[in-house]
């Protein structure tokens, strides 16, 4: 990693851990819906704690990586993962899965954007598309038979 990778993962990093504290102060102040097996606060919660966890793991290994720079290395890198083609392609891919989310439901949009990104990270189509279906169909399960949460219904009604 060149010390330039290493500065952009720790502000990344940073900025990250940064906005999982946001996300969970403002769902500490969520109130919970009649009737609902979770809190509507629960989940937005998790998600911070866990950002607030990874944000920090990356800065910290970064630092590590910035500390144990003799010099020697080069600065001239490619452009890291925080901004290769497949990073960026994800973070688009997300934006538009969140716009059509309501019109497609989670199902349909749940299985082709996990098979898509599955895909564009190096899978085979067979391997993306079962994937794709499985995890989709397991979170479905989970959130709407397991914790009674519902999700888009979209073009299949379901």
């Amino acid at each position: 990693m060149t010390k330039a990778n290493s500065y952009g993962e720790l502000v990344i990093g940073l900025a990250f851990a940064l906005g999982g504290v946001g996300i969970y102060v403002h769902a500490a102040g969520l109130r919970s819906m009649p009737g609902m097996a979770v809190g509507s606060g629960l989940f937005p919660k998790i998600t911070g704690a866990l950002m607030v966890l990874f944000g920090l793991m990356l800065a910290w290994s970064a630092a590590r990586a910035l500390r144990r720079e003799t010099g020697s290395r080069s600065d001239i890198g490619g452009t890291g993962i925080a901004l290769s083609g497949y990073s960026i392609a994800v973070f688009v891919g997300l934006i538009v899965l969140t716009a059509i989310l309501p019109t497609t439901g989670f199902l349909l949009g749940g299985v082709v954007f996990t098979a898509l990104v599955c895909r564009l990270g190096g899978a085979g189509w067979i391997g993306s598309a079962l994937f794709g279906l499985g995890m989709t169909f397991a979170l479905y399960a989970v959130f709407v038979h397991g914790l009674g949460v519902q999700l888009p219904r979209g073009l299949l009604g379901t």
